[in-house]
């Protein structure tokens, strides 16, 4: 890549303390509302306006029944109303946190990785089936009637071992587009419409990271606080992992703000690398943000209206706060 800088960030502001967070797993903004889900069956909602933050209401609890979770992976705003998603159900609710209905899940959904475009249901689900797996996106109706396999990519492992630093495959509503993305040793979103039509294939420019002692220490040093103080777990853990030659070219992907947001393996001290796109694939500019942890500490951050919010624990008083700082 030639002529573009990455670049540090401008200093963070605290925006508000929450109290009620205790271990956030989700962050998302919409409709001047910040939703925040723990690492559980809950989640909270504040209202965000300018610089005041007002908890206005906890959703969920554990259990099989309405409006109960065995686990909540996610939230996301569509149509005006809030989607909630559990491992066999989504649950709907008003924008400030009134039950509505649910439905159950007709189908496998790996993680929460569920979202409607449409009048469809698009899916993501990975088959564990040793030496080998799958992960596979596909487009159901209303009904949960397959429409169209959309995409399966299959990868042989050695059983017992775990890659930290896999090729990246996942998907993006936004309006009435679907936005598939795939990366190994090049990146590539497929844009579709509703109907699972391809519209226009991207190729992003960015370049594996050579994967080099230091980025090695980086990603083990993420995953290992992923397991929190349990030691003996991830001592079993360590002795499985395994690395490819190169790390993707990300290892996270949105579409917000009108741009493709990806996070890559460029990490500097206590930041990590985010590059930012137009919609046609033109890169916009890198910067350095805030690393909030690998993918399976969850996603306590997002960007809207063009700031970068995050979560971060105040040690001095053991509470949660949200801060924002430029991102475009």
């Amino acid at each position: 890549m030639v002529g573009v800088l990455s670049v540090l960030p401008a200093k963070a502001e605290l925006v508000a303390k929450l109290p009620q967070v205790m271990n956030p797993f989700f962050v998302t903004i919409a409709e001047g509302r910040l939703f925040v889900v723990e690492n559980s069956c809950v989640a909270h909602i504040y209202k965000l306006a300018d610089r005041d933050v007002s908890l206005v209401r906890t959703i969920g609890r554990e259990g099989q029944g309405p409006g109960e979770f065995d686990f909540m992976y996610t939230i996301r705003v569509r149509e005006g109303r809030l989607d909630a998603i559990a491992s066999h159900k989504y649950v709907r609710y008003s924008l400030d946190g009134e039950y509505i209905d649910e439905l159950k899940f007709l189908v496998p959904v790996f993680k929460g990785g569920i979202d409607r475009v449409g009048p469809n249901f698009l899916v993501g689900d990975y088959a564990f089936d040793p030496p080998s797996s799958a992960k596979t996106i596909r487009l159901y109706d209303g009904k949960f009637k397959l429409l169209r396999e959309i995409g399966i990519w299959k990868d042989t492992q050695v059983f017992g071992k775990l890659n930290p630093a896999p090729n990246y495959q996942t998907f993006r509503v936004s309006g009435d587009r679907m936005y598939i993305v795939e990366t190994s040793r090049e990146t590539k979103v497929t844009v579709r419409d509703a109907d699972g039509n391809v519209l226009e294939e991207i190729r992003l420019p960015l370049e594996p990271a050579k994967m080099t002692a230091a980025l090695k220490s980086s990603i083990i040093k993420a995953l290992k606080d992923s397991y929190g103080p349990d030691l003996s777990r991830w001592d079993r853990v360590e002795k499985m992992l395994v690395f490819s030659d190169y790390a993707p070219g990300l290892d996270w992907f949105d579409v917000a703000d009108g741009m493709f947001i990806a996070r890559t393996y460029r990490y500097r001290g206590d930041e990590v690398e985010f590059a930012f796109f137009d919609m046609a694939g033109k890169e916009i500019k890198r910067m350095f943000l805030p690393f909030t942890g690998r993918n399976s500490n969850g996603i306590p951050f997002c960007v809207h209206e063009g700031l970068f919010y995050y979560l971060k624990m105040n040690e001095a008083d053991d509470t949660y706060e949200l801060h924002a700082l430029k991102a475009r």
